[in-house]
């Protein structure tokens, strides 16, 4: 036997599954009430988030512990807040400067680590392990290598593209193709993964251990869309006829 928590459990991820797909039919009460629910949980999620793990231990506990100087950087993210202020929407200047900067700083160097260093070291490394590799593992060293040095010459603006280099900046074109083509299945893959998720989840609480709750929400819903067009109708033909 279910336990009572988790079959209410079931109920509601039925009907809010449900209720956020009827958007494909049209806008209804229950695709908002659905909506509405997403960005107030997230919005409670993002808020406990935001206390417990940085309000709390970054600020409140340095603080209370007499290290005095994290209120500046507090001071200064809570500037942000007074955009919203037209009169002091100039003071959130300093705090966006100083996160766009500390960011930057942030940013820069991991993206040379991680976007072009690791690029680099991961298309020369197979190089130096030739004597080891398979004639189709040479091979994709090869492809990878080329591949990537003609992207770099697309890329390359200082001289125009004309005579060899603009056929190798065409290669590269056909290698930046595959390189979207396959990032773009691979987006949609992941988007049908959740799509069938949501879909195990209607299959599972459509058994008798759930009361069948798919079945009987969706059923509540043509029934309420059934009405509603009827009712609909009615009061369009009586007012037509008050028109006329």
């Amino acid at each position: 036997m279910v336990d009572t928590s988790i079959i209410a459990g079931g109920w509601l991820a039925a009907g809010l599954t449900i209720f956020i797909f009827s958007f494909l039919y049209r806008d209804n009460p229950f695709f908002k009430i659905a909506e509405h629910l997403y960005l107030g949980a997230g919005m409670g999620w993002l808020f406990q988030v935001s206390v417990n793990s940085v309000w709390i231990p970054k600020i409140w506990e340095p603080v209370s512990k007499g290290e005095l100087l994290v209120i500046i950087p507090s001071v200064m993210g809570l500037t942000l807040l007074t955009q919203f202020i037209p009169k002091l929407s100039w003071m959130s200047r300093y705090g966006f400067t100083f996160m766009m900067g500390y960011g930057s700083g942030l940013a820069i160097p991991a993206g040379l680590s991680t976007d072009f260093m690791s690029q680099i070291a991961g298309t020369i490394k197979p190089f130096s392990l030739l004597a080891s590799l398979s004639a189709m593992d040479i091979f994709n060293a090869l492809l990878v290598a080329g591949g990537a040095i003609c992207v770099l010459f697309y890329f390359f603006f200082s001289v125009e593209h004309k005579g060899h280099l603009k056929k190798v900046s065409n290669v590269g074109i056909y290698f930046l193709m595959v390189y979207f083509g396959a990032a773009f299945g691979n987006t949609v893959m992941a988007r049908f993964s959740l799509l069938y998720g949501r879909f195990d989840d209607l299959f599972t609480f459509s058994g008798s251990n759930y009361f069948y709750a798919t079945q009987v929400v969706l059923a509540c819903m043509v029934l309420y869309f059934l009405l509603h067009g009827f009712f609909s109708g009615k009061k369009e033909d009586a007012a037509g006829e008050e028109a006329a």
